[in-house]
């Protein structure tokens, strides 16, 4: 069955519907869930036995990690989300403190403050709390905390921990701890956590409402004159029949892939500050250029050709395909392909280089260059 029919704008409204419905739901989950706002427990209490298991070598400084939570009853394995909580039970923080003669005392009102660094995978996190300077057993609490601004130390080190790493949107994380002054961890526990980045469920339910969408899109584009160069129609009908604009095209691209780009790592680290990169925002500004200068140059002579097919029409001038068409097609993609999988895989907006930009804007510049002789 063709997309193009009188009755596929009806279609089109009633899948954009079920798109836009499908992801408010996910942002109502998202939010219900919290990504951790429901994962505050006080673990502190689960880990109070632990304080009175002190040994010998945590009077001379030998930093340890008792046990830690969350962890479930049998193994030394647990769960947490982004912006969730972790407690650990330590000791040996500091030496035996002694009094002017020489005496051991344990006080801790008369003992400084140490700051600890928590260590996951064997990488320093930017989340360091203030320990009390004693050997026997304390507890720490750690709140993963998600920042918004993706510029921001943290936002780095979450990406840089989490990228390309994680498993049906789980990461296995190894938890160890360091005083400040050191640059590598001091103590490690045997126990893992799982880290819970996205829900596999909530992520196939999000590719299916980016699928509607986007099949909204294309029929609403088969069937009006928002993709197309002139919006000429058949006799006797009114669904536009024009050639399909590259340009247009391209504009359309980059808005889908940059919103659905945002969308994704705001639901999943948390980022909405400077997510967007100045390489992105220079490409968008390449294709708002050319398709803006393409409208003006053809304006109300744009050619009346009826399409042929959506690939023939964007590769394709009056006389048959061209090379400097097929050259701005396929850097698009390439460049649309390496966005996409930055984004899901390595949550981040990519930092395209200067001579790819440049790259872009010569071939788009060529495209341009090439209208004049399309007119004639």
């Amino acid at each position: 069955m063709s997309i193009v029919q009188p009755g596929a704008m009806g279609i089109a409204k009633i899948l954009g519907a079920l798109g836009a419905a499908g992801l408010l739901f996910i942002m109502a989950i998202v939010a219900y869930l919290g990504f951790g706002s429901d994962a505050l427990p006080r673990c502190s209490e689960s880990l109070s036995t632990m304080l009175g298991s002190a040994n010998d070598s945590d009077n001379t400084g030998r930093l340890r990690i008792i046990d830690f939570r969350p962890k479930t009853q049998d193994n030394d394995q647990g769960q947490v989300k982004l912006g969730g909580r972790i407690c650990l039970a330590v000791a040996g923080i500091a030496a035996k403190a002694a009094d002017a003669q020489g005496k051991p005392v344990s006080d801790p009102a008369r003992n400084p403050t140490v700051d600890v660094t928590l260590f996951l995978n064997e990488l320093r996190s930017p989340l360091t709390i203030k320990a009390q300077a004693i050997p026997e057993p304390q507890i720490l609490t750690y709140d993963l905390i998600q920042p918004s601004d993706a510029n921001t130390d943290p936002a780095a080190f979450w990406r840089r921990l989490v990228g390309g790493k994680s498993t049906n949107g789980n990461l296995k994380l190894s938890v160890g701890i360091a005083r400040s002054a050191s640059t590598v961890q001091e103590a490690t526990h045997t126990g893992t956590l799982d880290l819970v980045l996205y829900y596999w469920w909530l992520l196939a339910l999000g590719g299916l409402t980016i699928t509607l969408l986007v099949a909204a899109f294309v029929i609403f584009a088969a069937n009006s004159s928002i993709l197309r160069d002139s919006a000429i129609t058949s006799q006797g009908s009114t669904i536009p029949i024009g050639t399909f604009s590259l340009a247009r095209t391209q504009m359309a691209l980059w808005l889908g892939l940059v919103t659905a780009g945002f969308i994704f790592l705001w639901l999943t680290l948390g980022l909405y500050l400077h997510v967007i990169t100045a390489s992105i925002l220079v490409l968008l500004g390449i294709n708002g250029v050319t398709g803006l200068a393409a409208v003006t140059m053809d304006g109300e002579n744009a050619p009346k050709t009826e399409s042929k097919s959506f690939l023939t029409d964007i590769i394709s001038d009056p006389t048959g395909p061209k090379l400097h068409r097929i050259q701005v097609v396929i850097w698009t993609c390439l460049l649309a392909v390496i966005f996409a999988w930055n984004v899901v895989w390595n949550f981040v907006f990519v930092e395209f280089d200067t001579n790819l930009l440049l790259l872009m804007g010569i071939a788009n510049s060529m495209y341009l260059g090439f209208k004049h002789s399309e007119k004639s």
